[in-house]
């Protein structure tokens, strides 16, 4: 369960000043305390797209997969730690001993039944509205991804225009990852 710490306006000093050991996450100023350790179906799915993805990218190094935790900052009040996320060679410099400062190329989330609303909502208005170019949504239980695309900003409020769904026996391609084309199957595939 997410839970909030909304006492003032936050800001990454904050965020950096948190135990170490704790998982948190600063959203427009309002820091939130992130739920105990994903199960294992989320770590599989985790596992899986991240392998499935540096299939692609390492053996050319166009781009690199970072895993969670690692912070994502996006402004002095927002940083986060997606489950997934990919930045490509041509836009490394936001790579920094901190973690990603700027907006990266692809943000890959995986919900959890103590998390789902934070990463449908909340998470959501916030990458579309930082401009990320491209998020995914990833379902284990019903095993199956929804992308996000063209994020557009109307009154301050962040939303994607263009919405996917894929189930399994789809494939799942990007612009983002010239060349990658995940089976929806193997990213919920039991590594056994």
């Amino acid at each position: 369960m997410v839970i909030a710490k909304p006492k003032g306006k936050y800001t990454y000093a904050d965020y950096a000043a948190t135990p170490e050991g704790e998982r948190w996450e600063l959203i427009d100023g309002v820091l939130y305390r992130m739920a105990a350790a994903p199960n294992t179906k989320h770590q599989e799915s985790s596992e899986n797209t991240g392998n499935l993805i540096n299939d692609v990218v390492r053996p050319g190094r166009v781009g690199r997969v970072y895993r969670a935790p690692y912070a994502l900052r996006l402004s002095d009040t927002n940083t986060v730690e997606p489950d997934l996320l990919y930045v490509s060679a041509a836009r490394r410099r936001i790579i920094t001993g901190r973690g990603c400062e700027g907006v990266p190329d692809l943000v890959v989330e995986i919900l959890s039944p103590s998390n789902s609303a934070h990463d449908l909502a909340v998470k959501r208005e916030l990458y579309a509205r930082y401009g990320v170019p491209e998020y995914w949504i990833e379902n284990p239980i019903q095993e199956t991804v929804l992308a996000l695309t063209d994020p557009v900003v109307a009154d301050g409020v962040g939303e994607y225009a263009t919405e996917t769904l894929y189930q399994s026996g789809d494939t799942l391609t990007t612009d983002r990852i010239p060349g990658l084309a995940i089976a929806v199957a193997d990213i919920f595939a039991e590594p056994w």
